[in-house]
């Protein structure tokens, strides 16, 4: 189909009445908000990356499964990142359809492409390995049970999403080239984006929540309850975020002017990118300060280097006095810092 030809450039969409277009100064939305959040939320989940990796390889017993899944979570946020801000250096992303060569808007839509599915492949990585963590803190097995539960729902979710974002073009280059929009067909994308968002905020709550009867029921040290209020605030912002995101989704349903409604949702998928590293590396957090700093954290706790004990034999609880139960001294080593009281 022929495309509109302002000032002797091609162009996708061509621009309203009365709009003066200006190749060399065109208008943005919200460019310069997504490089200040790359560079401080991502400089911030390196940070916590580093911090974690470095305890759990240097204090702890060595990098686990969960590590690798967190590593490969970080990669897929950068990739999903650097292709947005490139988009937004070479003028596609943050900018008017009209106001771009049809060449960038094309680069603008492989950019999408790839973010795409990389950010749910990211989600759904960062929340497995939060997942593993959680399979950590008790051996019960309804407990268990439930996070398995959701490792599955995770997976499914992210898996099918993923598939329809890459796969849903026929051909496949409808997806990002303009010159095929008028004969391939594709699946919605902003009504995929919106499920994105959804089972995003769905899964976020679960994780939320799924902690709490541990935490109101184990007996931990007063660093230990403060060290996981601070991730559960975490985590209560990544649900915020998600909300707001899938606030700014709508205006895509039918959108033509993409790259300029995307923006602000857009950049909140950076935001939430990047807390999904932040929450899921501060497990470790605590333990960190322990070694660097012992004096920030007491004295009062003991940590112990014996292997954890096998958790099908350790399955004895007790109640106190408050009818809150309290897990002996096994299942308290069972949780990921080892954590013993001294019986002074």
């Amino acid at each position: 189909m022929p495309y509109p030809v302002p000032h002797g450039v091609t162009t996708f969409l061509p621009p309203p009445k009365d709009y003066v277009v200006d190749f060399d100064n065109p208008q943005k939305r919200d460019a310069l908000k997504h490089f200040l959040i790359f560079g401080f939320l991502g400089s911030l989940a390196i940070l916590c990356l580093a911090q974690r990796l470095y305890t759990k390889h240097f204090i702890a017993r060595g990098l686990k499964i969960d590590d690798v899944l967190l590593i490969f979570a970080w990669a897929c946020s950068i990739i999903m990142q650097g292709v947005q801000m490139w988009s937004i250096s070479i003028g596609g992303l943050c900018h008017h359809a009209w106001e771009m060569p049809i060449d960038v808007f094309e680069k603008h839509m492989l950019s999408s492409y790839i973010a795409g599915p990389v950010f749910i492949i990211c989600n759904g990585l960062s929340k497995t390995t939060l997942l593993t963590f959680y399979l950590q803190i008790s051996p019960q097995v309804w407990y268990r049970r439930v996070i398995f539960a959701t490792i599955a729902f995770v997976i499914l979710y992210t898996l099918t999403i993923a598939d329809l974002l890459l796969f849903g073009c026929k051909p496949i280059r409808t997806a990002w080239d303009p010159y095929r929009f008028a004969t391939g067909k594709c699946v919605d994308n902003a009504i995929v984006y919106i499920v994105t968002a959804v089972v995003n905020i769905i899964s976020d709550v679960i994780l939320f929540f799924i902690l709490m009867p541990m935490l109101v029921h184990l007996k931990m040290p007063l660093g230990q309850r403060i060290g996981a209020g601070i991730m559960f605030g975490i985590a209560s912002v990544t649900v915020a975020t998600s909300i707001i995101r899938m606030v700014y989704l709508p205006p895509l349903l039918g959108a033509v002017d993409i790259p300029w409604i995307a923006a602000p949702a857009n950049g909140w998928s950076i935001v939430e990118a990047n807390l999904f590293i932040i929450c899921t590396s501060m497990t470790t957090l605590r333990k960190f300060f322990q070694h660097v700093a012992p004096n920030w954290m007491g004295s009062s706790i003991v940590y112990s280097s014996e292997p954890v004990p096998d958790q099908s034999q350790t399955n004895k609880q007790k109640r106190n006095h408050t009818g809150h139960i309290q897990h002996d001294s096994v299942e308290l080593a069972n949780y990921p810092d080892a954590v013993k009281h001294d019986t002074l």
